[in-house]
């Protein structure tokens, strides 16, 4: 219900309902921002010497991956 009434605000829709009570989500961390994050939670792994630091190295390192392939997606070929 928030969702189609914040639509019809930005597309400038005249609606009788009290706005000010929908709260807008703040926009979500870069990713060089998210990568950044991601360097400091591997340095910080690497100080444990434990199977499930071991495998959140991993998945740490998907993301990386995963993200530079949505970038490249996102690029167009110039």
């Amino acid at each position: 219900m928030d969702a189609k009434r914040l639509q019809e605000k930005a597309a400038g829709g005249n609606d009788n309902n009290n706005d000010s009570d929908i709260d807008v989500p703040a926009p979500g961390p870069t990713r060089c921002e998210a990568l950044q994050a991601t360097l400091t939670l591997r340095k910080y792994l690497g100080t444990f010497d434990e199977p499930v630091a071991r495998k959140l190295e991993v998945m740490l390192g998907s993301f990386g991956q995963q993200s530079l392939a949505v970038e490249m997606q996102g690029m167009k070929d110039t």
